[in-house]
């Protein structure tokens, strides 16, 4: 059931295609009147062709909490972005609900393809076309505009330092985390009266997404597949450090304590940035005996095996190898998101995240 102070608003989520994003809409589902889903590209209705089905409901009845997808959008091109936004409008005016946040998961977010073609990457990791059609579409209907909240990465720090907190000033080594700088200027620019937040993470884990498959393996099952199929050992970094968080409890914050608390009752958080990771600093090795544990079910020996197949490596070597700078230490003092927003979150420990992806 949806609840009483959140029966008459709704949420867009931008990048719904993507794992994020499918974790943040499905959590909208059951908090919001009415959830608006936006794909990278346009998907037809009723798409039955890959066996998988549409999990977009339709449902006319508007005291049912439902996920309605509006169609795909280019976040680097105003017109596809009006389009989307007014079909997203219009449904939630005929229904008398309002809109009162957008969650942004869209991004190019593979440090080497951002390298590769970085003004792409800039389009797309700064939507300005999206944040200025969402104002223009809101404003054309009188309606508020809804609260922003735009996700951002632990690779804006230079990784020179262990724990950086959201005072630590912005020095990022590729192109990822200069698009991403670019992205949180740009928003305190473009966006109105300060209704947005960001959010900085880590590596997101969590198993696989819940209403459609991702074209790629995840971090962990990448993990899991070089200790138990591989032959030869891989090479985890030990220097690289990260506070990885899992999915799920970006959902959580993101839907239930931004969304109640700031998004509905039209409040400004706090602070503009949070850094947003979990509770543990770890690096890659730390990853990967972490997977070796859970895997071996409590057999030292097999557990033992697993590690064996770990072959500790610089990150100097990441570096090398991937033809992109890799900042050793990006791990984040997350307290402010804990004090200011979140007081009672307990996200997910690294060793809870590897048995909630790998389970």
């Amino acid at each position: 059931a949806v609840d009483a102070s959140m029966s008459m608003s709704a949420m867009c989520v931008i990048g719904c295609d993507g794992y994020l994003g499918q974790f943040i809409a499905r959590e909208g589902e059951g908090t919001y009147a009415r959830v608006y889903a936006m794909g990278r590209r346009r998907a037809r209705e009723r798409d039955h062709d890959d066996g998988e089905g549409d999990y977009y409901a339709q449902d006319d009845d508007p005291t049912t909490t439902t996920m309605v997808r509006v169609g795909g959008v280019d976040v680097t091109s105003h017109t596809s972005c009006v389009e989307a936004m007014t079909r997203a409008y219009d449904d939630a005016m005929r229904r008398g609900v309002r809109i009162a946040m957008v969650v942004n998961c869209a991004a190019v977010s593979s440090p080497g393809a951002c390298e590769r073609a970085p003004d792409v990457a800039l389009a797309v990791n700064a939507p300005r076309e999206a944040w200025r059609a969402t104002r223009e579409v809101a404003r054309m209907r009188g309606c508020d505009v809804p609260f922003w909240v735009q996700l951002s990465t632990d690779h804006v720090y230079d990784g020179t330092r262990a724990m950086s907190d959201e005072g630590v000033k912005r020095a990022p080594v590729n192109a990822y985390g200069q698009t991403k700088v670019a992205c949180e200027d740009a928003l305190a620019e473009d966006y109105d009266d300060g209704a947005y937040v960001i959010l900085r993470s880590s590596i997101i884990t969590g198993p696989r997404p819940p209403l459609r498959d991702v074209d790629r393996t995840l971090f962990l099952e990448f993990v899991a597949s070089a200790l138990t199929e591989r032959d030869e050992p891989t090479s985890f970094y030990y220097d690289e450090f990260r506070c990885p968080i899992a999915a799920a409890d970006i959902s959580r914050v993101v839907v239930r304590d931004f969304g109640t608390k700031f998004a509905v009752p039209r409040v400004k958080p706090p602070r503009r940035v949070y850094n947003m990771g979990g509770p543990d600093r770890v690096n890659r090795v730390d990853m990967a005996k972490a997977c070796a544990k859970y895997l071996a079910k409590g057999d030292d020996a097999l557990e033992r095996a697993y590690a064996a197949k770990i072959r500790p490596a610089s990150c100097v070597e990441a570096s090398s190898t991937r033809g992109v700078a890799a900042p050793p230490d990006i791990s984040m003092d997350s307290s402010a998101l804990v004090c200011d927003i979140c007081q009672t979150w307990a996200p997910m420990s690294f060793a809870e995240q590897v048995k909630d992806a790998l389970k």
